[in-house]
């Protein structure tokens, strides 16, 4: 039968074979694209908003700081007589729309609203003001209340009501334009990548990755410019508002040719303006471009000579009909824009890794079907199927690691608020992993009687449903129990996950099968934790916690209608004889020397430092050190790219080398010393400021890097032991990671104890790298001894 023809020369399974991958280029770079510009607007959102609430809290001080000084001489609030001219400047913008004073009983004193007379939202609590500032986020309006103090009591306060379409007008003026941007660059990602496609095929170069690299970087760098205009244009409203606030206290001055340096006070407000606009590097007024009063007194009487690592704002203050030119000049270092743009570039940086990874799963899932759907060869269909596999694993693990960067400090305050110990925080996740080891045998048993897919669709309704209903609000029993689900569906879809990859792969593809788990869990380690600590600052972990439930139920979906099942095996085995054939291993197993010592003090430790130090306590330290959760994020995640970089090469060394007991024990030393740098984190030798980030970056990426010297070389060094050889290697490397799993389960339980006792700081981890270290000489210690001499006659080893 002839294919029918559309058009000139072109079948029409070509046609859909063309619009299949264009829309799946399109979707993967949309879906990238639109989070980038998601985050991008949620972090402008975030900077530009507490800059323009500064901006407005430096306007309600000038009248708090004025009307302070009134009630401190011990006069009544309410006989105050110059609100309304104080008033009058601040409401002359578009930024505030009324001021009022209240007295400490929350009656009100004074008001003054602007002249186009808007709707006022209703007045916050102002009958209980204590002495810190506090912001109310309305639908409409942003409402700040300033308190107000006498000598000896708070007797009102300042209420400041501003609009917050001033913020959202700005917002959506900037990144609305890039909304069409991403959608044109998609296309023409798509576009290109199917037109191209044939030559792509012949190069040897990678430009289906490269392609999307530029996609994504250019538009990043969009971004990066819109912020850059947002943060400029926060920056210098703030000063200009806090300028212009200034002037009107010297206009009087101006007004009647009064000598500035002659006037008491005048040196005290600028000090007092100062301190309130700590952006503001240096105010001063200028006289004929001469310094009369500055607040950097080497400046006064020298003509002013402007620094080009500064904005400067000028305000004139001189009538039309004087003969002097008086202005008031401000500078802002340009250092205060760079490093907000800095601290997005790291976080889009982060986000590219973590799209990356996923953007290339489904790339790769997507080539892969269409590949098995034209092709009849049994090879193709056990690649399309061990790459179907990918995205489902990777995915449940991603939904769990969205939450690390925040969980930790979460549980603390959820135990705090059941009225327990912070100390139980730890619970939730000792719970977890317990539930993790003990799923382990019956899923496999499972596995066997009903096939591998129905156990992977219930480890995922279990992991997803653990998270999603931490969303509630529970209790810290209640968030153990959550807990503990989630970690029996992490494993029982990871005994699901390896009998589907046994079942599927050719003989010569299991090994990289097997590599499908390890790189699948590195890979969602690191994107959940770049993904979720970006997403808590504008969703909340309440909204983090529905995001991966969403992501659960869509891997459920892909599942279901993607992933084929498999057949089950005729022979079935019970729970109980999977559980005597393993308790009858450990038997032969825990009274090998080798097999405990290697347990002990290489295997067992990297775990309980994984889940205990890595995901439990680090966060805890970093977040105490004022740390954001997306600085823990990115920082956690390098510890899964250092695993991510280093397993290849020590797996490579040693299948090459058959050496794998010196490649343990670099790992256990460099593990160590990792753990040991996180212990100077804020001492007196590298401070708490640029040096000491540097050295808990360089710290978290060793101990990466030590981890994948110790994840595979661990299996192949139980593997080629004496008990192995007389056992057999399965039921041997079987037992060990079984009792491998106790570090995962002690990790957390462990460090929260150190913490009750020693306290919360870093010092605890150092501590523990010096034990680590100490376990690593001690796997080695049998090589330091002295060898008995030999007997004549007796052969060499």
């Amino acid at each position: 039968m002839t294919p029918q023809r559309v058009g000139d020369g072109m079948t029409a399974d070509k046609l859909r074979q063309w619009l299949f991958e264009g829309a799946m280029m399109f979707i993967v770079a949309a879906a990238s694209l639109f989070l980038l510009l998601y985050i991008g607007f949620g972090d402008g959102k975030r900077t530009y908003e507490a800059t323009h609430i500064e901006k407005l809290t430096s306007q309600g001080r000038y009248l708090q700081n004025t009307i302070e000084k009134f009630v401190r001489d011990g006069l009544p609030l309410k006989q105050y007589a110059g609100f309304t001219k104080l008033a009058a400047p601040v409401l002359e913008g578009e930024d505030v729309d009324a001021l009022l004073v209240f007295d400490q009983k929350g009656a009100q004193v004074f008001s003054a609203i602007d002249k186009r007379r808007p709707a006022l939202p209703p007045p916050p609590a102002v009958h209980d003001v204590n002495e810190s500032i506090k912001v109310d986020y309305g639908d409409t309006h942003y409402q700040i209340t300033l308190p107000l103090r006498s000598k000896f009591e708070t007797v009102g306060s300042v209420v400041v009501v501003a609009p917050n379409d001033q913020v959202t007008k700005r917002l959506y003026a900037s990144f609305l334009p890039l909304v069409f941007v991403g959608v044109a660059l998609s296309v023409l990602f798509a576009v290109l990548i199917v037109a191209a496609k044939p030559y792509f095929a012949k190069s040897n170069k990678p430009w289906l990755q490269i392609s999307y690299g530029l996609t994504f970087l250019t538009m990043a760098t969009l971004v990066v410019g819109t912020l850059i205009g947002l943060y400029f244009d926060g920056v210098e409203g703030k000063a200009k508002a806090a300028s212009f606030t200034l002037s009107q206290r010297l206009n009087d001055i101006v007004e009647f040719r009064l000598g500035f340096k002659d006037l008491d006070g005048v040196d005290r407000a600028f000090r007092e303006f100062r301190s309130l606009n700590s952006e503001i590097s240096e105010a001063a007024v200028l006289v004929d471009n001469s310094v009369e009063i500055t607040t950097d007194s080497r400046r006064v009487g020298k003509k002013w000579v402007s620094d080009p690592s500064n904005f400067e704002y000028r305000l004139d203050l001189s009538a039309a009909d004087k003969p002097r030119y008086i202005s008031l000049l401000t500078t802002v270092p340009k250092s205060v824009v760079f490093e907000q743009v800095a601290r997005s570039v790291k976080n889009f940086a982060a986000l590219f890794i973590a799209s990356a990874f996923l953007s290339g799963l489904f790339l790769q899932v997507a080539a892969s079907l269409q590949r098995a759907r034209g092709s009849d060869d049994q090879n193709t269909a056990s690649d399309a199927g061990l790459v179907i596999i990918k995205p489902a694993y990777f995915l449940a693990v991603f939904l769990d690691s969205l939450t690390y960067s925040f969980l930790p400090k979460f549980m603390q305050e959820t135990a705090a608020a059941s009225g327990v110990s912070v100390g139980f925080a730890s619970a939730p996740f000792t719970a977890y992993y317990l539930g993790f080891a003990l799923s382990l045998i019956p899923a496999g048993v499972l596995c066997d009687r009903r096939g591998a897919k129905p156990v992977m669709l219930l480890g995922l309704v279990l992991a997803a449903g653990g998270v999603l209903a931490l969303a509630l609000p529970l209790g810290i029993w209640e968030m153990t129990a959550l807990r503990a689900i989630a970690g029996i569906g992490q494993g029982v879809l990871l005994i699901g996950v390896q009998s589907y990859i046994l079942a599927v792969a050719s003989p010569e593809k299991k090994t990289q099968g097997a590599a499908i788990i390890v790189f699948g869990f590195q890979a969602a380690l690191i994107s959940g934790m770049a993904l979720g600590s970006l997403m808590v600052n504008f969703l909340g972990t309440k909204g983090v916690f529905l995001i991966a439930g969403g992501v659960g139920l869509a891997t459920l979906i892909y599942c279901q209608f993607l992933v084929p099942g498999t057949d089950r095996k005729t022979a079935t085995t019970s729970v109980g004889a999977a559980v005597k054939k393993l308790t009858a291993d450990l038997k032969k197993v825990v009274t090998e020397l080798e097999f405990l010592k290697t347990l002990f003090t290489i295997g067992a430790p990297a775990k309980a430092i994984l889940t205990g130090v890595v995901t439990f306590a680090l966060p805890l330290i970093l977040g105490q050190a004022g740390y954001r959760p997306e600085d823990i994020g990115q920082v956690v995640m390098l510890y899964g790219l250092g695993v991510l970089a280093s397993s290849g090469y020590a797996s490579r060394f040693v299948d090459r080398t058959k050496n794998a007991e010196m490649v343990l024990f670099v790992g256990a030393i460099m593990s160590g010393v990792g753990l040991v740098m996180v212990g100077f984190m804020g001492s007196p030798v590298v401070g708490n400021g640029l040096l000491s980030t540097v050295v808990i970056v360089a710290a978290v990426l060793i101990v990466g890097l030590a981890h994948g010297f110790i994840n595979a070389p661990v299996v192949s060094h139980i593997g080629q032991t004496a008990l192995a050889q007389r056992i057999g290697a399965n039921p041997t490397t079987t037992a060990y990671r079984f009792l491998e799993r106790g570090g995962h389960i002690t990790g957390p339980l462990l460090l929260s104890q150190l913490f009750l006792f020693w306290g919360q700081g870093p010092y605890v981890i150092g501590g523990i790298g010096m034990a680590v270290v100490m376990f690593g000489l001690l796997f080695v210690g049998h090589r330091l001894l002295p060898r008995p001499a030999r007997l004549q006659g007796e052969p060499a080893e």
